[in-house]
């Protein structure tokens, strides 16, 4: 395991565009609630009445909230890692290099678990960098600092590192399909809007809500529900659902046995 993904990350270590690109979506992280927290704080300075009992009050970064609120907007942004699976995949090919891996000796079962193990790692380390933003932020700005309220949805976190392994495992499943990064990268872009479309075409035009529900973008998307309709009084979901747990586990094994077996049935 540890030389797998040693050789994972000597290939990226000369690969500008991944750090490049990991630098930018960590500097995204941390800008978005830098900047919620401006704005927030410029519309209950300029918009509020002065008597509004919401004038102090900036309900984003409560701890009873602030799990949900980060993971949900940062699960928007996963494109960007994804793009890095695409090319990091993609690349394997084009430069022959996966060839090359099996003619020194690495079996097909091995580049797989490699490629695995790296997505695994990223997944894992921005998992943990949210968890500590959501920490930090929460004690800047949460009216509540106690144990159990800092950890009452931390549960989210979890949810948030399963779309992440999802939606790299599509990327790669993307890679492995189409093989030329710059037609990879286009199509997983698109791919999101297209599956919009076909998934209103199947709850509306069809009347099968559920089948739109389970398409693999949808799937992940999911798992975290939008939190800020409960700031308009809506009703909405605070919880992860089993349902969505499940059809994302089942979404990532079926991503996981199709990526080995494209692996170890197609020309390296």
């Amino acid at each position: 395991m540890i030389r797998l993904i040693s050789i994972e990350l000597l290939k990226l270590k000369p690969a500008r565009y991944f750090w490049i690109l990991l630098v930018l979506f960590f500097v995204i992280l941390v800008g978005i609630p830098i900047g919620t927290y401006a704005l927030g704080s410029w519309i209950t300075n300029n918009v509020m009445p002065d008597e509004s009992p919401l004038k102090d009050i900036i309900p984003f970064y409560d701890f009873a909230d602030i799990w949900q609120n980060f993971t949900f907007l940062y699960q928007y942004f996963t494109v960007l890692l994804s793009s890095l699976i695409v090319i990091n995949v993609a690349q394997e090919f084009s430069l022959q290099t996966a060839r090359q891996n099996v003619i020194d000796g690495m079996s097909r079962g091995e580049f797989f678990k490699g490629k695995f193990l790296l997505i695994l790692s990223l997944a894992a380390v921005v998992s943990i960098v949210v968890f500590l933003l959501c920490l930090i932020f929460g004690l800047m700005y949460s009216p509540v600092t106690d144990t159990h309220s800092m950890f009452m949805n931390v549960e989210f976190i979890g949810a948030y590192f399963l779309h992440l392994v999802h939606d790299f495992l599509l990327a790669m499943f993307v890679a492995l399909l189409i093989r030329r990064t710059g037609i990879g990268v286009v199509v997983l872009i698109f791919y999101g809007w297209i599956e919009q479309f076909a998934a209103a075409l199947i709850e509306y035009a069809a009347g099968l809500p559920f089948l739109a529900s389970i398409l693999p973008n949808a799937a992940t998307k999911v798992l975290i529900h939008s939190p800020f309709n409960k700031y308009a009084l809506s009703q909405t979901f605070t919880y992860i659902r089993w349902e969505d747990m499940a059809i994302s586990i089942a979404w990532i094994i079926i991503l996981i046995l199709l990526n080995r077996w494209i692996i170890n049935r197609r020309d390296l």
